[in-house]
């Protein structure tokens, strides 16, 4: 019994779609005239930072407290009711098809598309492109990803993990922390964060 009620708390405080965070939400069930509340905390009477329109669509939810998500808004993170979420098909990892990955110092980033291509983008050249096979997860184990390809004379390998993770140029969050590797005459390792994306 003891291990029941233990089970059903965990439940309610992971929440429901816990283990397939992040992953894009669309807001539903607000009515038009109204919207959609982001709080400072998981909890009703915490003040707002924010609202998403009834009509959001490819929110990303990057973890989930006694039903209620975490997502980014004006330039901060904050907490939305998960009542009024829904959650996109095949949207979190490893079915999510674009994940785009990004840091600072050097600023960088790196669009994905699964079974597709790769581009990486930097202030200082122009874009390097990669063809990239689909994501495989460790072995024995549910994560972290790695997606490999191939550029013009270099390799590509991308890690993702699910974890928290700043940019530390803004008050955001992300669900993902990535690694990516550049391999050929010279070998580049760039950290940051990493997101899902809207096809």
């Amino acid at each position: 019994m003891l291990i029941r009620a233990f089970a059903v708390l965990l439940a309610t405080t992971c929440g429901a779609y816990a283990d397939n965070l992040p992953a894009l939400f669309d807001v539903t069930g607000v009515a038009s005239d109204d919207t959609l509340n982001v709080r400072t905390r998981p909890m009703g009477g915490a003040n707002i930072i924010g609202t998403l329109a009834y009509d959001a669509k490819g929110i990303e939810v990057i973890e989930e407290q006694s039903n209620w998500g975490r997502v980014n808004v004006d330039g901060g993170t904050g907490w939305a009711s998960m009542k009024f979420l829904k959650m996109q098909p095949q949207s979190s990892l490893p079915e999510a098809q674009n994940l785009r990955c990004f840091g600072t110092e050097p600023f960088w980033s790196l669009n994905i598309t699964q079974g597709e291509t790769a581009v990486l983008s930097t202030p200082e050249g122009s874009d390097r492109g990669f063809i990239v096979g689909s994501l495989q997860a460790a072995s024995a184990r549910p994560e972290p990803y790695a997606i490999q390809g191939a550029g013009q004379g270099e390799n590509i390998t991308v890690v993702v993990s699910k974890e928290i993770c700043s940019d530390g140029m803004s008050d955001n969050l992300f669900g993902l922390d990535g690694t990516v590797v550049i391999g050929g005459y010279l070998t580049e390792v760039l950290s940051g964060c990493c997101t899902v994306q809207v096809d």
